[in-house]
Order: structure tokens, then sequence, then C-alpha cells
């Protein structure tokens, strides 16, 4: 017996939506190019000619091993920038927001000796926090701490240094 039509229909329509978000979920993260991003970027570009990172600077996305000035050529200056000496790490973290202001996305990246080894990301809505699904490449997502967890379970984090 052959499928009706609607029935293939469907399962095509699946299929194209799940390739479109597997495409999105293995995208490095990327920021609106601002007027002072690209004076940095540009900057960066005429000292590091040859860099290993600039194309993917030139596209405002951000990878695992860049150093801090790749970081700040590719996304501009922090949000907050947190040090612990002590381990000799470094926290940038990013806020991005809607429109609206109603809607946020919010990045951290992780510098170990000065090269970034990790990122977690978390998104709020209006309606509350929601936790992003994990990243293919082994970095976890993670809701920002709260007094009281109204998730029922502990943040998670990834991390390449472990592996």
């Amino acid at each position: 017996m052959r499928p009706r039509c609607g029935y293939c229909s469907k399962v095509l329509l699946l299929a194209l939506a799940a390739s479109v978000l597997a495409s999105c979920a293995t995208s490095p993260p990327r920021r609106e190019d601002t007027a002072a991003i690209l004076e940095i970027r540009d900057e960066y570009m005429r000292t590091h000619p040859g860099g290993p990172f600039n194309g993917a600077i030139t596209r405002g996305e951000v990878a695992v091993g860049m150093g801090y000035y790749d970081v700040l050529a590719a996304w501009g200056m922090p949000d907050v920038r947190e040090r612990d000496a002590d381990r000799d790490e470094e926290r940038w973290t990013y806020v991005l927001t809607s429109e609206n202001q109603a809607d946020w996305l919010r990045y951290d990246f992780i510098f170990a000796k000065r090269m970034l080894v990790e990122w977690e990301w978390s998104r709020g809505v209006a309606s509350g926090s929601v936790p992003l699904p994990d990243d293919p490449r082994g970095v976890s997502s993670r809701v920002p701490p709260t007094t009281t967890s109204s998730l029922g379970e502990a943040p998670k984090k990834g991390s390449l240094r472990d592996r």
C-alpha cells in the first residue's frame, strides 16, 4: 500500500525542519556589529594580517582557542569582566537583548591562561528563564544562578579542559 501524498509532505517538512535546526545548533556565537566593534576589528586586522582566527573575526564569530584580543575584535567589550587571579582565569559576560528589551541571551566566555577554553549561555524570555540545549561541541548550557532553583535541578557546566 502506497503512503498518501499528505504523509510524504509531512515527512519531508519534518526532515527539512530538522536539518535547519541542526545547522543552527552548530553555529558559533555571533553578535551584531556596532561602530565600536568594527573599529576594534579594523585595528585588529591591520595589526594581525595573517591571524589564525581572521575569518571568524571578520564574520563576528567567537571560537575556542582565541585570545583576549581575538574575542575583543569579534565581539567588542564585554558587559562584565571577572578575574580569578588564583586560577589564572577570566570570565567575560555579554548580554544580548531583543528590540523590546524583554528577552535576552547571555554568553559567558571562560578564559584560562589568556585563551578561550569554553563558553556557557542561557536565554531569558518574557515568561521566564529557559536553558538552551547542549552544544554538540561539548559545551553545556546553564541558567544563571538564582536564590532558589525554580527548575528543580542544579545548573550544568561543560568544559573542554576536562577532556
